[in-house]
């Protein structure tokens, strides 16, 4: 079976959408007319995509939709009906008319929201303990600030990326212009030296033959290697990019340990039970962290407290367990994860400020050894013709 959502209007004219499933899409748009839809326009929906977990910048937007609709009084069938029209996002659109579905047919919306592997299994526990204390629009303010909240970051470290991507791209175009265009002037002028030229300059001369005999090779090498660059950032995301830069490795766990802090802050704020918090935080690192933190929740499961399981980790510093240790025997864990989020968004923004400061320097170097490189290429022949003379 193949899905599809639709729009379509009615015998009086209002507008209708949907998600279905059919064989065909034939079949599903004589299915809809029988059922006196007119008008109707059809997207196909591709399996692959209702596996995938929305990125965070699709899960801010419906959380956003949601929040504002049942805050200003709006009941939650006709919120989903309205978010639905807002969204230019047609995977979305269509896993929200089978959430409404679902609710029509009397499953809860956490129920709704865990049955589709899209949703982040955060979103789905907390509006489940949100539906059971009558939080809603609560909880879903707090899920909102949460995911508000990394959107921000991401997009911070990205523009950290943005300048030495840019100057280096500019960089390397250049550099290849000067092999294309200038490279083969000199050429000329060194046929006699031979073997006497200087190594460098020798390889300059060939890759300029290179690229201007064969431009298809490297056009397909090219093509080639920026699918791969593509199919790397679909998997690993834009963040593997910061170990490129210095600090960068620094920065991508600081980033990962403010959401998990904050993570665990928002999670036992709302009343979601520390093993399954514990859960749902581990789950929202990525692999090889996720691996180093998980003896946390096994050291708790096996009757431990929490800062014995976390003092068990390296990757917890002292501070980590001694705040965590206060929140224990206060009673106020989750006042503990605010304060060391509040630690780890200033020691972040300290990191960054470093990153961003090191970054030019270190590019301008690197620049400068391709322009003397390029420069003690070309011109040191020129001085060994000239002591012939």
């Amino acid at each position: 079976m193949k899905h599809y959502y639709w729009e379509g209007t009615d015998t009086n004219g209002v507008q209708h959408e949907g998600a279905l499933d059919s064989e065909t899409l034939s079949v599903a748009n004589e299915n809809l007319l029988s059922c006196g839809f007119f008008r109707l326009r059809f997207w196909k929906i591709e399996r692959s995509r209702l596996h995938k977990v929305l990125n965070n910048n699709e899960v801010t937007e419906f959380l956003l939709q949601l929040h504002r609709l049942l805050k200003s009084g709006v009941e939650l069938d006709d919120a989903l009906g309205f978010a639905v029209h807002e969204q230019k996002n047609r995977v979305l659109s269509f896993l929200l008319c089978r959430i409404r579905e679902d609710l029509r047919n009397g499953i809860s919306l956490s129920s709704a929201l865990q049955r589709y592997r899209a949703f982040p299994k955060l979103v789905g526990k907390m509006i489940e303990v949100a539906e059971s204390s009558g939080r809603l629009p609560e909880v879903l303010g707090m899920l909102l600030e949460f995911y508000q909240f990394q959107q921000s970051i991401i997009q911070e470290q990205k523009r950290l990326l943005n300048y030495p991507l840019v100057v280096f791209s500019i960089f390397i175009v250049l550099s290849l212009g000067s092999i294309i265009f200038m490279v083969p002037l000199f050429k000329r002028m060194y046929i006699g030296l031979g073997d006497e030229l200087f190594w460098l300059t020798r390889v300059l001369l060939n890759l300029s033959d290179s690229l201007r005999i064969h431009p298809e090779s490297w056009i397909i090498g090219t093509l080639i290697c920026g699918t791969l660059l593509v199919a790397i950032y679909r998997i690993l995301g834009f963040s593997w990019l910061l170990n490129l830069i210095p600090g960068g490795k620094r920065l991508r766990v600081s980033v990962r340990m403010l959401f998990y802090s904050r993570g665990m802050e928002i999670m036992l704020s709302t009343g979601v039970h520390l093993q399954e918090a514990l859960t749902l935080a581990e789950e929202m690192l990525p692999g090889l962290l996720s691996k180093r933190i998980a003896p946390v929740r096994k050291a708790v499961d096996a009757g431990k407290s929490l800062r014995e399981a976390y003092s068990m980790v390296p990757l917890f510093s002292p501070m980590f367990v001694k705040m965590i240790a206060l929140g224990e025997s206060s009673g106020h864990l989750s006042s503990s994860f605010a304060r060391i989020g509040r630690q780890n968004q200033e020691s972040l923004k300290k990191i960054m400020a470093w990153a961003n400061t090191l970054i030019e320097p270190v590019l301008m170097i690197l620049i400068a050894f391709g322009v003397l490189g390029f420069l003690l290429s070309m011109y040191l022949p020129l001085f060994k013709m000239s002591e012939r003379f």
